[in-house]
């Protein structure tokens, strides 16, 4: 990725956009502006927020909207504090990403200053991660693993009565339930979990589908846990399907198929290695165990998306491990997550968070790959 070299601006809510929060390190539910130039980097916030702005991030020079000579009307207004930093600054010209505020861009050429959308990235330096980054994704993958625990713990206690339904006690055990349980361990750990995806049975099919209703036995349980943790922003990621009882056979050879199919290319993961062909040798090996890839009724079947992608402060963020994709470098951080859909089966998919390293990668979390849960 080309680096630019120009002065770059940012507006918006830092706990929303992953870019501003990587450059500030300051967490806030309201909009702040933050910009640099050369070496310079400021950041402004509401003048209640300035105790914390400051403790978070000491290299940033701190601005309030009244420093900025604002009257009170402006003074609330991000398009003024953003137009009333650059000409502060003497900044005349400033790159921003193609997310960047219309609104805000419109007033700050209104006044004269010229704002170019630019056409790399904002913040190159994000796609390789700091050894503290590391430890932060880290903790949210294992929170994942925890709560993965915590949810498989649930179906191995469960019953199942005359029809194939799953119970707790007397209760029916259904996919919110185990939400419930995967979010409450996942908030022990310090992170939010969002809307964890627990798929049973057809609705597993669909590879985000979030699952609702009873879960049944001999079905497939798709359970993709994303954690992101509350004190830092980073983002952790982990799937794993099981099947409560004896699974079919047509499940158990889709599951060995992905099972594979992953194991090769978490293998091929190392600097230097393209994105772009360790999917294609999951499509390849797919294919030689028959496993074909179609649209059925408008509907895809087979391997129906990317290998992986990478994780940080977005739970979906380069690299791409797909058509497409860059080359793998060192200190990148990735998931694995090859999967089989068909809509009379089920869906099977298996996932794992690495960071590439020079020869290979390395799990940030350990977890165990089952299908059955007696």
């Amino acid at each position: 990725m080309k680096k630019l070299t120009g002065s770059r601006l940012m507006v918006g809510i830092p706990n929303i956009c992953a870019d501003i929060l990587y450059v500030s390190r300051f967490k806030a539910a309201d909009p702040v502006v933050f910009l640099q130039h050369g070496r310079d980097k400021y950041l402004v916030v509401s003048r209640m927020e300035t105790g914390r702005a400051r403790a978070a991030n000491p290299a940033l020079k701190i601005l309030t909207p009244d420093e900025l000579g604002l009257d009170r009307k402006r003074r609330w207004q991000v398009s003024h504090w953003a137009a009333a930093l650059l000409k502060k600054t003497g900044v005349g010209k400033v790159d921003v990403a193609g997310t960047f505020p219309l609104g805000v861009a419109r007033e700050l050429e209104k006044q004269g200053l010229r704002v170019r959308l630019a056409q790399e990235e904002l913040c190159p330096e994000r796609v390789v991660k700091t050894a503290g980054e590391i430890v932060h994704i880290r903790h949210a993958q294992r929170a994942a693993v925890k709560a993965l625990h915590g949810a498989c713990a649930l179906l191995e206690q469960a019953r199942v009565d005359a029809r194939g339904v799953l119970r707790e006690g007397r209760q029916v055990l259904t996919s919110e339930r185990v939400r419930q349980v995967i979010n409450r361990i996942l908030l022990d750990e310090n992170c939010s979990g969002g809307e964890p995806i627990v798929a049973g049975g057809p609705l597993s099919a669909n590879p985000h589908w979030i699952g609702h209703g009873p879960l049944k036995a001999g079905e497939p349980i798709v359970m993709d846990i994303f954690p992101q943790s509350l004190e830092t922003g980073y983002w952790g990621d982990l799937t794993r399907t099981v099947v409560k009882g004896a699974p079919s056979p047509a499940l158990v050879r889709m599951y060995q198929a992905v099972k594979k199919a992953q194991a090769e290319a978490l293998a091929s993961v190392r600097a230097g290695v393209r994105g772009v062909s360790i999917h294609q040798g999951v499509i390849d090996r797919f294919t030689e165990l028959g496993f074909e890839s179609s649209v059925t009724k408008g509907v895809p079947e087979g391997f129906i998306h990317g290998t992986g992608h990478g994780v940080g402060l977005e739970i979906h963020e380069a690299p791409s491990l797909g058509f497409g994709g860059a080359i793998l470098r060192v200190g990148q951080v990735v998931t694995i997550e090859p999967g089989l859909y068909y809509a009379e089966v089920g869906g099977i998919r298996i996932e794992d968070t690495v960071v590439v390293t020079r020869e290979g990668f390395e799990f940030l979390a350990t977890c165990p790959k089952q299908l059955t849960i007696r």
